[in-house]
């Protein structure tokens, strides 16, 4: 069985690393272009792993958050931030989000979250 990770960012440096990760280890990596597409994906069996960019510009965080809760409350959830941006990171907690990293824990466990 296939597995997917659904990717929230738009920042190209996310956008790289877990491509290239995902792809070394087997794993399908969606990127979302609308809020239609993390319902319609969260759907699928396949998806196994959220990862949410906190600053993404086009989608606003608590709501993706409340949207994969609603949705899938089983999904595995990463939120991820700026170390230095404490209020978004607690925001996302605050929502429901248990694993909130800032991007340097992202980076450092990413492939242990693929594995």
């Amino acid at each position: 069985m296939s597995r997917a990770v659904l990717l929230v960012s738009s920042d190209l440096f996310w956008l790289g690393k877990v491509r290239a990760v995902a792809g070394k280890l087997g794993w399908t990596v969606i990127v979302p272009t609308a809020k239609t597409d993390i319902t319609q994906e969260l759907l699928q069996d396949e998806t196994k792993l959220v990862l949410v960019d906190l600053h993404h510009p086009r989608f606003d965080f608590v709501e993706t958050i409340r949207l994969v809760r609603g949705t899938r409350w089983d999904a595995h959830l990463v939120c991820f931030g700026h170390h230095t941006d404490a209020e978004r990171l607690a925001a996302a907690r605050a929502v429901g989000a248990k694993e909130v990293w800032p991007n340097s824990e992202l980076d450092r466990r990413l492939p242990e979250l693929l594995a």
